[in-house]
């Protein structure tokens, strides 16, 4: 289980190219706002996909989607709400970068 206290170091662990971007959030945070951060992650991702890192792009995603199918409430809201739900609102959001989302992802991109 992916659980808020551990999500972070979940998150490096399995996509280390994140690990500026958790930096930065904490920094200017002073604590882990799930929801803004989830929100940081899909930019992230529209990035990297954008830039043509697209092994990193569905590492992400998959961590992602791991985070749907297996996190605590917390983590599975943020997921829906502020990854999921955010989709479409940031540039270099496309139909190609949706076509890479893993399944579970898709599939409550279309609840």
């Amino acid at each position: 289980m992916i659980t808020h206290t551990d999500f972070v170091d979940q998150l490096k662990a399995e996509v280390p190219e994140s690990s500026g971007l958790v930096a930065e959030h904490l920094v200017d945070n002073d604590e882990l706002l799930l929801h803004l951060l989830m929100s940081d992650l899909l930019r992230l991702v529209a990035s990297t996909f954008s830039e043509g890192r697209t092994t990193v792009t569905d590492r992400l995603l998959a961590f992602v989607d791991r985070c749907l199918r297996e996190g605590d409430d917390k983590v599975v809201n943020a997921v829906c709400v502020s990854f999921v739900e955010g989709f479409g609102a940031y540039p270099d959001e496309s139909e190609a970068l949706l076509s890479r989302w893993p399944s579970a992802l898709r599939a409550e991109l279309g609840r």
